[in-house]
C-alpha cells in the first residue's frame, strides 16, 4: 500500500554518505579544519537566540510590513553607495527586526531606526566604517548627528548589546565549499539571500535555512546538478527541508518588482547581472 511513497533520507544518513572536504584544509590554519564542525554547530545554536519575532508587526500601531520593505530597499541603496560588506547589510536588517520586536516605533522614526542599525552594523563589521556625518547626509539631514548617536545607545541597550548574529554569509560560504566555490552560483546565491532581507515572510526562518535555500535555487537556475549528500551535509538541510523557503523565493521572483534599488543592484555587471527578471524564471 505504501510502495509508491518515496523514502527520503535524513540529514544524518546523508552526512554519512557525504565527502569529507575539510580534511584537505588541515594544513591551512586559516580554515581551522579541526574546529569547523564545532564552530558551525555553535552558530546553529546562536541563530535561534538572535531571531526576531516573525509577527512583531502585530504590535506596531503605525507600521506595516510594506514600510519595512521600503526601508530595507532604501538601506540596500545606502549599503551599495558606501560599498559596505554583505555582512553589514544582513546584520543591520537583523538589528532592525529585533529592535522592532521589543520596541514600539512611530512611523516618523522608522528611518532613524534603519540609519542607526546600518551605522551600528558598519561599526561592527567594517574595517573602516562611515562616519556618522555620512549617515546624517544620506538621510537628507532628516536627523542630527546627536539624534543618531542617541538612537545608537538606545538600540544597543534594547538589544542588551548582543550583536552576535550568525550572518547568513557564513553559511553561504560553507555551502559554497561543496559547490567547488563556483563564482556564478555564489553571486546568484547572494542575490537570492538578500530577498530574505526584503521580504518579511523569511523572518521566521534562521539564516542557515535561508542560505541553504538560496544555494539550492541558484544551482537549480544554473543547472548545476542535484542536491547531493555532500551539499546537504555542508548546508545542514535536506532537499525536502529546503522546500518551504525555496517556494517563498520563487514566489518573490515571480511577482512584479517592488524593490527597485535591489533590482538595480543585481542588474549591474559587477554582480554578473545576477537578478532573475520577473515572469521569466524557469518555474511555473
Amino acid at each position: 500500500m505504501f510502495a509508491d511513497v518515496p523514502q527520503h533520507k535524513s540529514l544524518a544518513e546523508l552526512s554519512r554518505e557525504a565527502k569529507d572536504l575539510d580534511s584537505e584544509d588541515l594544513d591551512d590554519p586559516l580554515m581551522v579544519a579541526e574546529y569547523v564542525h564545532e564552530i558551525f554547530d555553535y552558530l546553529k545554536e546562536l541563530e535561534q537566540a538572535t531571531m526576531p519575532n516573525p509577527n512583531y508587526m502585530e504590535n506596531q500601531g503605525e507600521l506595516e510590513w510594506k514600510m519595512r520593505g521600503i526601508l530595507v530597499d532604501w538601506l540596500l541603496e545606502v549599503h551599495t553607495r558606501f560599498r559596505l560588506l554583505p555582512e553589514t547589510l544582513f546584520l543591520a536588517v537583523n538589528i532592525i527586526d529585533r529592535f522592532l520586536s521589543c520596541k514600539i516605533v512611530q512611523l516618523d522614526r522608522l528611518q532613524l531606526v534603519g540609519v542607526t542599525a546600518m551605522f551600528i552594523a558598519s561599526k561592527y563589521e567594517e574595517v573602516l566604517s562611515p562616519h556618522v556625518q555620512n549617515f546624517r547626509h544620506v538621510a537628507d539631514d532628516g536627523f542630527t548627528e546627536q539624534e543618531i548617536l542617541s538612537a545608537e545607545r538606545f538600540v544597543l541597550s534594547a538589544l542588551d548589546y548582543d550583536l552576535s548574529y550568525p550572518n547568513p554569509m557564513n553559511f553561504l560560504r560553507r555551502i559554497s565549499k561543496a559547490d567547488n566555490y563556483d563564482i556564478q552560483t555564489r553571486t546568484l546565491g547572494k542575490y537570492l539571500l538578500e530577498i530574505g532581507c526584503l521580504d518579511h515572510r523569511f523572518i521566521q526562518y534562521p539564516p542557515s535555512h535561508v542560505a541553504a535555500a538560496a544555494m539550492y535555487l541558484a544551482r537549480l537556475v544554473l543547472e548545476r546538478g542535484e542536491w547531493d549528500a555532500t551539499l546537504a551535509h555542508y548546508a545542514g538541510y535536506t532537499e525536502q527541508e529546503i522546500q518551504p523557503v525555496f517556494k517563498l523565493m520563487v514566489d518573490y521572483l515571480h511577482a512584479p518588482v517592488t524593490h527597485d534599488a535591489f533590482f538595480r543592484k543585481y542588474a549591474s555587471k559587477k554582480f554578473l547581472k545576477g537578478n532573475v527578471a520577473p515572469h521569466s524564471t524557469p518555474f511555473p
